[in-house]
């Protein structure tokens, strides 16, 4: 999500996007592209080709633009037909090439490169494929955000690129680092009602013997139950990079929220992070939501192990809301690296792990809102595997990397997809754990 990169996010029936991924430093260089429509059909002989229709902002030359594919494994599936095109402020059409699929589900989105860097932009969307019929798109978002499981090389969040399958497709959901348009002073509309809150805890947070149906022998090396009145000060900071009580801007751009330590409560027995719709400046740029974030940079950081959080997130109907994000980064990003455990996208929970290869990830299958679920990561050599409520929904196994990461959490919105936004929301942490070997 950062400098944290990338979120990338939509419901599977907005028609309309823009870059979901950034990083300060690439906020000056890096081209924003915007979905105008996204569609699949389906042909004779079972195949299918997609259109898109995107423009830009300004005019830029792109060395590939494409449809990336993810099925329900992550695997990379996209659309032949990857050009090279310039794009400026008037929509252009692109349709893709023909291709069959095999029977099953997957999400699919623009992603394009430049500068030899893969980017993926909102929204994500879903098909089916039946047997012998070719491709019928789904009126429902499926796995909204980084196409899929787990993208295969670097191309489409809170957070990076994930390449097309081409070669390698950036990040599986809208989650590029190019700088996305600032954020609207004037918000979306959202749903005045705050989703309907749980229990702080349906279970009691007792420290377990190792993190909930991730397989190994571990011992804990870090924790917080959130069982005290206050916020931990030796584990946690309370706003973005600044300092002690600052108001801060949030670690992507493409967010709608200042992070201020007002919005950062403890009690009875869990981690409170509040959304407000509620105008905030900093530093000159006022933006229409105020929310909490905690993370434990400078404090706490790890070099694999598992990492796990049970959370109530927000939620709009059956859908997550806005983006509630828990993450680990690295202190130099994308270089170091970036390991989403779970991203509100669209209305789905997604994962991914950025890094200078890009920043492929996927969305869990099923309802990962309105009640509380676990969702944990194991990161090693070689690969980060995703788990979420004790079952594996994912794996990436490109770009991992090795050095030191710090926790985050936050409740974060992105304005512009106001599908599934609603202000004032409250994400509850019931606790966090990170265990090693």
């Amino acid at each position: 999500m950062r400098t944290k990169l990338g979120v990338l996010a939509v419901t599977t029936a907005a028609l309309a996007g823009g870059v979901l991924t950034q990083t300060d430093q690439a906020e000056a260089s890096t081209p924003n592209v915007v979905v105008d429509s996204l569609s699949v059909s389906a042909g004779a002989n079972g195949q299918s080709k997609a259109t898109a229709t995107v423009h830009s902002a300004r005019t830029i030359k792109l060395q590939a633009l494409t449809v990336a594919v993810r099925s329900a494994d992550g695997s990379n599936n996209d659309f032949p037909g990857a050009t090279a095109t310039t794009l400026g402020p008037r929509s252009a059409t692109f349709t893709s090439g023909s291709r069959t699929f095999q029977p099953g589900s997957y999400t699919y989105y623009v992603a394009y490169k430049v500068r030899d860097h893969w980017y993926s932009v909102s929204p994500v969307k879903s098909f089916t494929a039946g047997t012998g019929t070719g491709s019928t798109v789904t009126p429902t978002p499926t796995a909204t955000q980084p196409a899929s499981s787990t993208p295969t090389t670097t191309a489409p969040s809170t957070q990076a690129a994930t390449p097309p399958s081409t070669t390698a497709p950036s990040t599986t959901a809208p989650t590029s680092s190019a700088p996305t348009t600032p954020a609207p002073t004037t918000p979306a509309p959202v749903s005045s009602a705050p989703s309907t809150p749980a229990p702080t805890s349906s279970a009691p947070s007792t420290t377990a013997a190792g993190p909930v149906g991730i397989p190994g022998t571990w011992h804990q090396v870090f924790g917080d139950e959130f069982n005290g009145s206050s916020l931990d000060g030796s584990k946690w900071n309370s706003n973005w990079f600044g300092c002690s009580g600052c108001v801060t801007k949030p670690p992507n751009s493409a967010e709608g929220s200042a992070y201020s330590p007002s919005q950062v409560s403890v009690a009875d027995g869990s981690l409170h992070l509040k959304l407000a719709q509620q105008p905030t400046t900093v530093a000159g740029k006022t933006y229409p939501y105020v929310s909490g974030i905690v993370t434990s940079n400078n404090k706490a950081q790890f070099t694999y192990g598992a990492f796990e959080a049970r959370i109530y997130t927000p939620s709009s109907g059956s859908q997550m809301a806005n983006w509630p994000s828990f993450w680990a980064d690295g202190q130099n990003w994308p270089t170091d690296g970036e390991l989403d455990v779970l991203e509100g996208l669209g209305g789905s929970a997604c994962y991914h792990f950025h890094s200078t290869a890009g920043g492929p990830g996927g969305c869990a299958s099923g309802t990962y809102s309105g009640g509380w679920h676990t969702f944990g990561a194991e990161w090693k050599q070689g690969s980060a595997t995703y788990y979420y409520d004790g079952k594996q929904v994912g794996q990436i196994t490109t770009g991992i990397t090795s050095s030191p990461m710090y926790l985050i959490l936050n409740n974060a919105i992105n304005p512009s997809h106001s599908g599934t936004n609603i202000a004032p929301a409250d994400m509850m942490v019931d606790y966090v754990r990170v265990w090693q070997h």
